[in-house]
């Protein structure tokens, strides 16, 4: 009898002072994030067992499969792949991936298990393996199915100009690599000039040796390939465009484009 009177008291204090669950579950994510760190696959595997989620946000937004690309641990992002974790979430303070992580550590097995589970981000694995003379990676990435014709395009540019890429530019050509549209030397000095917006930089475009530049978005200046005869976007990397605005036959604005951000730029001053 006594012990029925103390299972109705426990069941009793349950239902008046239930667990906290919620301090339970970050206590398993927390538990999660540094068996990662730690590379411990056989740790990630319980807590996730035992109720850890694989798409816990910490820090900026980051989850347990950022640390796991970032330490080049290829059985613990094995583990997380299989559990369900999103190859595709962002961080909130660099905008970064895990395949960004994973390329920046030079960590290509990672990269390669993120390929295949489809992440983002093919058309960095290709310029990373142009850049490395790696053609291991530009095979990853053209494999990946993810290529669009301009990422192609920009990639034949960079390896046409380094000797040791030839095994590389014959893959881009075989993949359908081909050269930019050719905009003539005209049109392309009537871009010339400074541009500024109402936030941002002042930039100036101009033309050397044939190609179109853009100077003042990084530390140098980035050869243009054209997309069509009024837009461009820089070599070597995507999600930029610049698309000239012409306005009663001149060239009045300028709209700079990356991702879902869009700035007008108007033309200050025309280059003589």
């Amino acid at each position: 009898m006594l012990v029925l009177h103390k299972v109705f008291l426990f069941s009793l204090l349950a239902l008046l002072f239930p667990q906290n669950t919620t301090d339970s579950k970050q206590q398993l994510n927390d538990q999660l994030f540094e068996a990662v760190r730690k590379g411990d696959a056989a740790a990630v595997t319980s807590l996730l067992d035992r109720g850890a989620d694989v798409n816990a946000k910490f820090r900026y937004g980051a989850t347990a499969l950022f640390k796991a690309a970032e330490r080049g641990n290829v059985e613990v992002t094995k583990v997380l792949i299989e559990r369900g974790a999103d190859v595709k979430v962002k961080d909130t303070f660099y905008g970064a991936t895990a395949m960004t992580w994973a390329l920046n550590g030079k960590h290509f097995e990672v990269v390669r298990l993120l390929l295949q589970k489809g992440a983002d981000g093919g058309d960095d694995v290709l310029m990373e393996g142009i850049r490395e003379s790696n053609p291991e990676l530009v095979k990853l990435a053209i494999e990946s199915g993810a290529l669009k014709p301009e990422h192609l395009t920009a990639a034949l540019l960079t390896s046409e100009g380094n000797a040791k890429n030839a095994a590389i530019t014959e893959m881009l050509k075989k993949a359908g690599a081909k050269p930019p549209l050719e905009v003539d030397a005209a049109t392309l000095q009537s871009y010339a000039g400074k541009y500024k917006g109402e936030t941002g930089p002042e930039v100036t475009v101009g033309v050397k040796e044939g190609k179109l530049f853009v100077a003042g978005f990084t530390r140098e200046p980035q050869p243009l390939m054209a997309l069509d005869n009024t837009t461009f976007r820089p070599v070597a990397f995507g999600g930029i465009t610049l698309t000239f605005n012409v306005e009663a036959g001149k060239v009045a604005s300028m709209t700079f484009k990356q991702g879902q951000t869009t700035n007008q730029m108007k033309r200050i001053e025309v280059q003589p």
